[in-house]
């Protein structure tokens, strides 16, 4: 397989015990500043629009179209009637599992207790960098502004608890649609199959950028799709609760396979019946295809996971 990519070098020093923000904080230059920026709670609701994603670590939550802008670079950033959580999630650069343990008090031993003005009231940013930016940059220009204007303190923990571990079905054998992230591409064009994703399309030809997992467009109701392209199987374990809903996949899921470098792939299922299941196990209809298709399987075990704790924060004074 490829060399681990920036997320699983990422997951390999949170596993030495590093700061889970280290790695992509440092590359991107370490702390910065907006220019000039602006805070107004909304009132007047509306649309919730944001000039660029507002994802953790590489996860897109909406379908993936040819249209869409993804991370672009510039100097202006500009979002609105957006809870503080998503800017939280968008400056901290939280994974699926870290974004998750935040928004809910669902995961046994990661009940974080967010105030609930933190997740239901909404706010207006205009902010402008003092240079062009990008994508991680402002990310650490927004944790200043917070600190700045909402007194955020946070810091990282590290939990053991109830966990689904991601394994191989069959040691050595993977399924038909994980494939190794190929050489030949260079991820410097995002790869769009005919009709922007209508369909199945083939992995080599998912409507996905390198580094992103993305939900994809399914062909009828009730089914569901997800793809990734040059990710690491940490990022694949760590993104399913939210990809596949918490009823189907109720516990922080961390990548025990031992396989090493990132790979691209494609998941489809038909929803399960979930009115009876509770957090212990997850879906059926799910865990086949995850066999069938890649090979994996989910083992409940106890594990650790990063959560990212609120200290402090106070609701911001007019601008």
């Amino acid at each position: 397989m490829m060399p681990i990519g920036k997320a699983g070098a990422q997951q390999m020093n949170k596993e030495r015990g590093a700061d889970p923000g280290e790695v992509w904080e440092k590359a991107a230059g370490g702390p910065q500043e907006f220019e000039v920026a602006s805070v107004h709670a909304n009132r007047s609701g509306g649309d919730s629009y944001s000039s660029m994603a507002l994802d953790g670590d590489g996860n897109a939550y909406w379908v993936m179209t040819g249209h869409d802008k993804l991370s672009p670079e510039g100097s202006l950033f500009s979002a609105k009637n957006q809870s503080l959580l998503h800017y939280i999630v968008f400056a901290y650069r939280l994974n699926g599992t870290e974004e998750l343990a935040l928004r809910f008090d669902y995961f046994k031993g990661a009940e974080l207790h967010v105030p609930d003005w933190v997740r239901n009231d909404r706010y207006d940013i205009e902010a402008r960098a003092p240079r062009s930016a990008t994508k991680d940059e402002m990310r650490l220009m927004m944790q200043s502004l917070l600190e700045d204007r909402f007194k955020l303190r946070v810091h990282w923990e590290t939990r053991q608890v109830p966990v689904f571990a991601l394994v191989e079905e069959k040691p050595g054998k993977l399924g038909p649609q994980l494939k190794p992230h190929p050489a030949s591409d260079d991820c410097l064009k995002t790869k769009f199959a005919p009709g922007e994703g209508a369909g199945a399309p083939a992995v080599s030809a998912l409507p996905i950028p390198c580094g992103w997992i993305a939900r994809l467009p399914v062909s009828q109701p009730g089914e569901d799709r997800i793809g990734g392209r040059d990710v690491p199987l940490s990022m694949l374990a760590s993104s399913l609760p939210w990809q596949t809903g918490l009823v189907v996949v109720g516990r922080p899921v961390i990548d025990r396979t031992g396989l090493g470098g990132d790979v691209d792939f494609q998941l489809d299922w038909v929803r399960d019946d979930t009115s009876e299941m509770n957090n212990s196990e997850s879906g059926g209809t799910f865990r086949e295809a995850l066999k069938n298709q890649l090979g994996l399987k989910l083992e409940p075990a106890n594990g650790p996971i990063e959560v990212l704790v609120i200290d402090h924060v106070e609701q911001p004074g007019e601008n």
